[in-house]
């Protein structure tokens, strides 16, 4: 194969350079001092330009650096060095292979990568490779035996124009490989963000909220709502949500036959839900008389009735039972039960998605932003971490836009009355106060919370005004973002508590959506008063 010219090589390799974020200035200069090298091939002009820039830009080398070095993406949504080793452990665990015939392939292959300096590997374009091989080599017999099952893209394309298809290692495949560019890609793999529900970013939107339809009797509102919420399941990432069910079956009913349809539902939706996932569901309970039953003959009496029945039926439940009130005097409605999730209607009515306080009916995206690692990376930098932040930022909003766009294209949701285009999408911040102080290196609380406040009025500006911006309580996300920051950084692990500091900011209460914590009625009612749209409530017993 033919060389290119060194024009166009010095033009890639510079293209490189701005990726790996060395500066206009510097790549200026590599590229005068490259194009006065001869034409060595590329590998060569980039040892050069990797040595120049390590000189001007001892940090965007570090990053051009890794770029050099051959690196896989796994099944697992992961970056890993690439390693010929892994090949020959699966030949011999997955096949009858001998040892001599697996080191040979794997030296080959890696070798062959090499040769054609592939940007973007991947565990199935590898094993690929690796089926060549034994195919040249006469092994048909282990061909079949390490052969991947799988669908063309192609055919990938038209299942999901009819329905989501729900292989889930084939989906993500499909979405990272053909949908998602690839350097929105390696941010996800990279996790700097995280795509949640990656194998249905085509698909399916992540999460529904709705209100039920009054039938003619309690009982028919009932299971109407169970055979709603089963349909709805189908096409989305998360189970769906119920909002106001209490205020649903007590349209037209004495407090008797509200209880009964509340008793009732719970056993109904216990037999057709048995299965519980990660991100919980929730059943919103109204003590007030929601919106959508505002023209509705309700029984405010029974809405309590059913409410109370609800919130009681724990053993049967499996979703998550919330309760929304717009006054603390609501509570008194309640009688032997507490609630262990309030939701704050007090000066908004909000839905309550899997968690998530928002103004609109569904979720359609939903990412988390490793805003841990941007401090540690440009620790002392204020302007360095904004910038950054808005970048990335910058990037969730185009993947927003792509899953719109992809949606859209999906008639199986128009034809269930599902417009994702009408839905918010929500950023989720593994830590806002703390990504604060490791920023600025803050040592008062005042600091940390004014640089919190600093930092969502940046994020709201790089935004759509369709997003949410929200504490990440996702444990896949948490997990893989603490597993990088602590390769990358050393930083400690696990989850940081930081409720209590801001819930000290009205700004903060006000446009970032979190769960704060009461063990008391008064300070239940504290948070109320500061606009906490979501509370998790735990009065302590004498």
């Amino acid at each position: 194969m033919p060389e290119k010219p060194i024009t166009a090589l010095i033009e890639k390799i510079a293209k490189e350079c701005e990726e790996a974020n060395a500066g206009k200035w510097t790549v200026a200069k590599i590229v005068k001092q490259l194009s006065g090298e001869e034409a060595t091939g590329i590998k060569n002009l980039r040892k050069k330009a990797l040595v120049l820039l390590q000189q001007l830009d001892p940090k965007a080398g570090a990053v051009y650096a890794s770029f050099q070095r051959m690196q896989v993406r796994t099944s697992r949504q992961a970056i890993e060095g690439f390693d010929r080793g892994n090949i020959i452990k699966s030949l011999l665990k997955e096949t009858d292979v001998t040892r001599g015939v697996a080191e040979k392939i794997g030296h080959e292959v890696e070798e062959k990568i090499k040769d054609l300096e592939i940007s973007d590997i991947s565990t199935a374009l590898i094993r690929e490779m690796v089926n060549v091989k034994l195919l040249e080599y006469g092994h048909e017999n282990i061909r079949n035996q390490y052969a991947r099952i799988g669908l063309p893209v192609f055919e990938v394309q038209k299942k999901i124009l009819q329905m989501p298809y729900n292989d889930r290692a084939m989906m993500a495949e499909y979405n990272l490989l053909r949908v998602i560019p690839g350097k929105l890609a390696r941010m996800h793999l990279a996790n700097e963000i995280f795509i949640a529900e990656l194998h249905d970013f085509s698909t399916k939107p992540i999460a529904v909220s709705f209100v039920p339809e009054v039938k003619e009797t309690s009982r028919e509102t009932a299971f109407s709502a169970v055979e709603k919420a089963n349909v709805l399941e189908k096409f989305f990432s998360w189970r769906p949500n119920i909002s106001a069910l209490n205020a649903a079956i007590s349209a037209k009913a004495s407090k008797k036959t509200a209880k009964d349809a509340a008793l009732l539902w719970a056993r109904a939706a216990k037999a057709v839900f048995l299965r519980k996932k990660a991100v919980p569901s929730f059943n919103t309970v109204h003590l007030f008389e929601p919106a959508a039953f505002a023209k509705k003959d309700v029984e405010r009496e029974a809405m309590a009735v059913a409410a109370n029945a609800l919130l009681g039926e724990k053993e049967n439940n499996v979703f998550e039972t919330a309760v929304a009130i717009d006054s603390k005097f609501r509570l008194k409605l309640l009688h032997s039960v507490q609630p262990k999730t309030v939701l704050n209607c007090r000066n908004e009515e909000w839905r309550l998605l899997n968690g998530i306080a928002t103004e609109k009916d569904g979720i359609c995206s939903f990412f988390g932003l490793n805003a841990s690692a941007i401090a540690f990376e440009h620790e002392g930098n204020e302007s360095a971490f904004f910038e950054s932040l808005q970048e990335k930022a910058g990037a969730i909003a185009m993947l927003d836009e792509l899953k719109r766009k992809e949606l859209g294209q999906r008639e199986y949701l128009k034809k269930h009355g599902i417009e994702a285009e009408e839905f918010c999408s929500v950023l989720a911040l593994d830590s806002l106060l703390e990504a604060g102080k490791a920023a600025i290196g803050a040592e008062k609380e005042s600091e940390a919370i004014s640089f919190g406040e600093k930092t969502l009025e940046h994020l709201a500006k790089a935004l759509p005004k369709t997003f949410v911006i929200a504490e990440l309580r996702n444990s896949t996300a948490l997990n893989r973002f603490s597993l990088q920051n602590r390769k990358n950084f050393r930083a400690e692990a696990g989850k940081i508590e930081e409720e209590k500091q801001l819930r000290k900011s009205s700004s903060i209460c006000k446009n970032y959506c979190f769960a704060a914590k009461a063990e008391s009625k008064k300070e239940l009612n504290e948070l109320l008063e500061s606009n906490v749209r979501v509370i998790e409530y735990g009065e302590k017993q004498a």
